[in-house]
């Protein structure tokens, strides 16, 4: 990592955490937001996400960190002093029920390869059934864009968050309901 105190803790950030902020439109009484650093853009390998955590807040299912050789995934690997990990992890629950943590491996921009931790929620209690989180699903595109991710994968995101609207709200007569119209998703 390119910055932080021999001490710190590597974690890998690629949800709602990348800009937490970007989620307090909809999650009244977030714990305050720390300052960590920005870190650098990274992708943890061998990974991928799935939605099948049922989020009270979030009217639906969210983003389960999974195992998928060969998947990357994009975020950011951050700094984290040890002092704050708590502090880090009453966040990540706040945001998505991502209460466990989990190593992953990081491939940072200059092609190293990093031992990290990221959160994700529990796979206790999974489900494919309900609908995937709309509201989440936008607040993860703007989240990724605010951390200044890579134009491909704020686009896809956006994408994903469109066709998950038309698919959730298709009418059996074929008509289809006009994509959403929240800031983020163009």
């Amino acid at each position: 990592m390119a910055s932080g105190s021999a001490a710190s803790r590597p974690w890998f950030a690629f949800s709602l955490d990348l800009a937490p902020a970007a989620a307090s439109r909809h999650l009244h009484g977030l714990p305050p937001v720390p300052d960590f650093p920005e870190g650098e853009l990274a992708e943890a390998l061998d990974v991928d996400v799935v939605y099948d955590v049922h989020v009270p807040n979030w009217g639906g299912r969210v983003a389960r960190l999974v195992d998928a050789p060969g998947h990357r995934l994009s975020g950011r690997l951050r700094p984290v002093a040890p002092e704050s990990w708590p502090v880090l992890a009453r966040l990540e629950t706040a945001l998505a029920l991502a209460t466990e943590e989990r190593p992953v491996k990081v491939r940072t921009a200059s092609g190293t390869v990093v031992d990290a931790h990221a959160f994700t929620p529990a796979e206790r209690n999974t489900s494919t059934q309900g609908p995937v989180s709309e509201a989440f699903l936008i607040t993860l595109a703007v989240a990724a864009e605010r951390a200044r991710l890579p134009a491909a994968v704020v686009e896809k995101l956006q994408a994903e968050a469109r066709i998950v609207h038309a698919v959730q709200h298709a009418r059996p007569d074929g008509h289809r309901p006009p994509p959403p119209s929240k800031s983020g998703i163009k």
